[in-house]
């Protein structure tokens, strides 16, 4: 336990040391700031232009899913770019055979930045809401999302060969994202055809105020990270 301590450490001391990854870390309270206080008002504006009694209210949770999902996307992003930096100094496998062993790298790398994003997810986006959502199912949501920060780290970190592909990867990550949309403007059964994508779910869980939703949501998660995983252990553990 010890060594993966530390080895956490060296994680966040190498975090704090980039500039791009700290902004990376920081994009979701950008993101939040501007739901927080420029949706409303950009709603109070078009309603009183087009005299509507409501335009984008109605999709105030919507707002709060997309907070839910883009936060461990950003924080865990950011740690899979120091996973790419070991990688190319040759020192993944190293560290892999030290007291660390293979389940302290993936431990210290993905699953404590994984924790600390959900973390940072609950905080974010119940600090930031906007909408009436009911505060369990949101926490809810915010435990998918971390899920989903370890299948984009894991993404990023199997196919990308270095910082600069790393981060065309973590903008492809935003297709995991689509299931959003698909939820709200495909009609069922046609949308079921993007079951893999968790968002998908969680949208509806969202959408219908339903709980339910988001053990499909959770279990497709897992599946991309069971996949990613075999990817991210060839490739860098050997």
């Amino acid at each position: 336990m010890k060594a993966v301590l530390s080895a956490t450490k060296q994680l966040f001391a190498q975090l704090w040391s980039d500039v791009m990854l700290i902004v990376l870390m920081f994009v979701p309270i950008l993101m939040g700031l501007v739901f927080r206080l420029g949706v409303p008002a950009l709603e109070g504006y078009l309603c009183a232009r087009l005299t509507k009694a409501a335009i984008l209210a109605p999709y105030y949770p919507v707002f709060d899913l997309l907070l839910s999902l883009m936060t461990p996307i950003m924080f865990t992003a950011a740690g899979a770019m120091v996973i790419l930096d070991e990688a190319d100094l040759g020192l993944t496998r190293a560290i892999a055979v030290t007291p660390v062993g293979r389940r302290g790298y993936l431990l210290s790398r993905i699953g404590v930045p994984a924790a600390f994003s959900t973390l940072y997810c609950v905080i974010a986006t119940l600090v930031f809401r906007i909408s009436d959502i009911r505060t369990s199912l949101l926490v809810l949501l915010d435990l998918c999302s971390g899920v989903m920060g370890v299948v984009t780290a894991l993404m990023i970190a199997s196919f990308a060969k270095n910082k600069v592909e790393g981060l065309a990867y973590s903008k492809l990550s935003g297709l995991f994202v689509l299931g959003l949309p698909v939820a709200l403007l495909v009609p069922v059964p046609s949308q079921y055809a993007a079951g893999l994508l968790p968002s998908l779910w969680m949208t509806k869980a969202v959408m219908e105020d339903a709980s339910v939703w988001l053990l499909p949501a959770f279990l497709t998660a897992v599946l991309w990270c069971v996949l990613l995983y075999r990817r991210f252990s060839q490739k860098l553990l050997g």
